[in-house]
């Protein structure tokens, strides 16, 4: 029992090394050949990592332009109806359905109140650039001003005596004169100061004029406090007043009062300035000069309220007392001339909190007044549209001069109507016209119209209020009429269609007969009311063809002559004595038959290696789908790293099988009566010269033409090839005849080579190995046998 169970673990144990052994020795196979590799496939990677990122980069590019394209391009229908009246420029406005309502609804009278973010009332003052305005330096006007230290004084004398004095006010106020001495200005004005200085120098001079004025202007320090966009101090020329100092802080902020703007002299209020009176009515008494030293204070808004709607100034304006909706009214502008007065909505909040509405009438012809109440701070002034419904008003659009809204009085017509919007006689539809009439109940009615009867006197309509007349277009209402024709004539198509056109003005206009129309039996197919379509065989030579008149939508067929033959042409090239192109003499001409009118071949030719191509093969399997065909067919493998691949087993060239092999010696020593072949239009037909050897391609030592020895098997051609290579596929290896003729297969080394043979050996495909799945196979397998011996060796 122990011999027995050493047996069997010996035997398991040579078995073992054997499996390894064999996996070792094919990884060591395949080692080297795998390491050559992994250069090109980490190359590969690489690349592919490249492309795919390249085409994230292209992928995103075209997702943007996509969305800007869709942002831009909208899609459009790809066929539109022409409109019924879209040769009159007003008619959209005039449709029936477009005619408004007598009363608008509490949403459509929202609609037409414009929707814009108000501003307080003024503050577009300061939106200017106010350095322009802020310093003034004209000083044209300056009978009020005070003379102060720093200013500049310019005296003129002449006369008897010519002087001239650039004097300035120093921190006393005084001015020093020569022969004169100091002279007080501080306080005066400069009008007080030439009348002091005159006197003066009247005592040292006589006979002369004076003549002051002020040169450089003193500045002077102003503070900006409060709600101002800029608060601080700021230095100004002398002449600066309060809208000036305003203008240097930008006005007042968003929480700032127009109204309460207070100047502050010596620590007191000297002065309140409300603005609104310079922006309503120009007063510009509060615009006084400021002095060094002063101070504006801007306080914060009082209550405020808004108007909107129909209103000329619509704002957000601030309180000041105890205003009334009149007041704003006043301070807006006034309301509009649309303005609906009888009732102006108030929003307002009441002392619980909550909003409610008001309707206020502020009709001046109200015969129980006006609700002229008092404003509260938050207050919101709606002024509405009113409608007026257009009476007393018809309309006319369509084919007309004038398409346009006339006077309609009691006694106005349709004629009336008619006559005065003027037809277009040209393109006028006279067999209906439209009256749309609408009701007080709201219902629409068409009555129609026939212009020819209206235009006769045969009738006629007494107008209502809003009726629309619509005149149509001839063109619209008649769609055009087309007759066919197709076949052997000069422009077959479609064509217009005329009163009592025959069959002979269609061929006409389409540009006569072809030379190969078949006269004797043209078609006429017509479809009659019914949808059936009946057919008609006419001699057109025939004189009373003439008479034939086509009706709309029919459809002339002319057939080619039957048996007309147009020449053919087929080219000969290659060693024949007369090389070229041919016509076909028939269309039963044969290859024997070109030969010989080719003058035979020459003394070079090589008659077993013709070649013969008709290119109408590979077109038709082309239009089989063939090719498609071939490449859903081929078979799929998946590769160690899971990729699917195609295996091209077969690929496809319209080329490749467009040659015809030819029996060429069958064919000329049976004198054409075995193997010939019909030729066609397009046909190729080549004959080579002798060749000078045995062409030997592919996975052999050398490459190469070698000389023919008569009698000799692939095999003596391969062997001076240098036999063939590692690489060599000889399962697939193939012989290709001089006439087109291919044998392939193992058996091919022992076959017989002719003159003008060639011998072709493939390279052998390189079958990818998944060395994962091997090595986890083998392991698996050792794993077992081990574990078999373990087991075994317990027993």
């Amino acid at each position: 029992m122990e011999q027995m169970r050493k047996k069997i673990f010996d035997s398991v144990l040579i078995l073992v090394i054997l499996i390894l052994g064999s996996s070792l020795s094919l990884f060591g196979q395949t080692r080297n050949s795998e390491q050559r590799t992994i250069d090109d496939k980490t190359r590969d990677r690489l690349l592919q990592e490249y492309l795919d990122k390249q085409d994230e980069v292209e992928q995103s590019k075209i997702h943007e332009e996509m969305k800007i394209r869709s942002q831009i391009d909208r899609p459009t229908a790809d066929y539109t109806s022409p409109a019924m009246y879209e040769d009159t420029l007003t008619y959209r406005s005039m449709l029936p359905d477009s005619l408004s309502d007598s009363l608008l609804t509490d949403e459509e009278i929202l609609d037409t109140i414009p929707d814009t973010t108000l501003k307080p009332f003024g503050f577009d003052l300061f939106e200017t650039l106010y350095e322009d305005t802020a310093i003034p330096t004209d000083v044209a006007d300056i009978n009020d001003y005070i003379l102060g230290p720093g200013d500049n004084l310019l005296i003129y004398l002449w006369g008897k005596v010519e002087k001239e004095y650039d004097l300035t006010i120093d921190r006393q106020g005084n001015v020093f004169i020569p022969k004169v001495g100091e002279t007080a200005a501080w306080g005066m004005t400069i009008e007080e100061f030439e009348s002091k200085i005159k006197n003066k120098l009247s005592k040292v001079y006589t006979d002369f004029q004076i003549s002051v004025s002020l040169g450089r202007i003193r500045s002077i320090r102003v503070y900006l406090t409060g709600e101002v966009k800029k608060p601080g101090a700021y230095t100004a020329s002398s002449l600066t007043t309060l809208f000036n100092a305003l203008y240097l802080a930008e006005g007042p902020n968003e929480r700032g009062s127009l109204r309460k703007v207070r100047l502050i002299k010596n620590g007191k209020t000297s002065k309140e300035v409300d603005l609104y009176k310079f922006l309503l009515e120009g007063d510009s008494q509060g615009d006084v000069r400021l002095s060094s030293g002063d101070a504006i204070f801007v306080p914060v808004s009082g209550p405020r309220v808004t108007i909107t709607g129909e209103i000329k100034r619509p704002a957000i304006y601030e309180l000041k007392g105890s205003e009334k909706v009149s007041d704003l009214l006043a301070m807006a502008g006034g309301p509009t001339a649309l303005a609906y007065l009888n009732r102006i909505k108030l929003d307002r909040l009441s002392p619980d909190d909550e909003r409610i509405l008001i309707d206020l009438n502020m009709n001046p012809d109200n015969p129980d007044g006006i609700d002229d109440i008092v404003l509260q701070d938050g207050d919101i002034l709606t002024l509405y549209p009113r409608y007026e419904e257009k009476l007393k008003i018809v309309s006319v659009a369509g084919m007309v001069k004038h398409p346009q809204q006339f006077e309609r009085n009691d006694s106005t017509t349709l004629l009336d109507l008619v006559k005065r919007c003027e037809l277009l006689p040209a393109d006028v539809y006279y067999e209906r016209a439209n009256l749309f009439r609408r009701y007080p109940d709201k219902t629409k009615e068409i009555i129609p119209i026939n212009l020819h009867d209206l235009l006769a006197g045969k009738v006629n309509i007494p107008l209502q209020d809003l009726d629309s007349l619509h005149i149509y277009s001839i063109d619209v209402v008649k769609r055009d009429q087309h007759v066919y024709i197709k076949g052997e004539v000069g422009l077959p198509g479609r064509y217009p269609y005329y009163n009592d056109m025959s069959i002979i003005d269609l061929i006409f206009l389409a540009g006569g007969l072809g030379k190969n129309a078949y006269q004797l039996n043209v078609e006429l197919a017509r479809t009659d009311y019914l949808g059936k379509v009946t057919t008609q065989q006419i001699d057109i030579t025939d004189p009373g063809a003439e008479k034939i008149k086509l009706q709309e939508d029919d459809h002339v067929f002319i057939r080619k002559i039957p048996n007309w033959f147009v020449h053919h042409l087929v080219t000969v090239e290659g060693e024949v004595k007369y090389p070229g192109q041919y016509a076909l003499l028939s269309r039963q001409e044969t290859l024997y038959s070109l030969l010989r009118r080719a003058g035979g071949f020459t003394e070079r030719a090589f008659p077993k290696g013709i070649i013969f191509q008709r290119t109408s093969i590979g077109e038709g399997l082309i239009r089989q789908n063939l090719p498609e065909i071939i490449a859903n067919s081929q078979p799929m493998r998946e590769d160690s790293l899971g990729n699917i691949r195609k295996l091209e087993f077969i690929k496809f060239n319209p080329e490749n099988v467009n040659r015809i092999i030819i029996d060429i010696s069958k064919l000329m020593s049976s004198g054409g009566k075995e193997g010939d072949i019909t030729l066609q239009n397009g046909d190729y037909i080549y004959v080579p010269e002798i060749p000078s050897g045995i062409s030997v391609m592919g996975a052999v030592g050398a490459e190469g033409t070698i000389k023919f020895e008569e009698g000799q098997k692939v095999r003596y051609y391969i062997t001076r090839a240098g036999s063939l290579n590692r690489q060599s596929d000889k399962g697939a290896m193939k012989l290709i005849k001089a006439d087109g003729k291919v044998f392939a297969g193992r058996g091919t080394l022992n076959k017989r080579v002719d003159l003008g043979d060639a011998i072709v050996v493939p390279t052998a495909i390189k079958k990818d190995r998944n060395w994962l799945n091997i090595i986890s196979q083998v392991v698996t397998i050792t794993g077992g046998i081990m574990t078999t011996v373990f087991v075994i060796d317990k027993l």
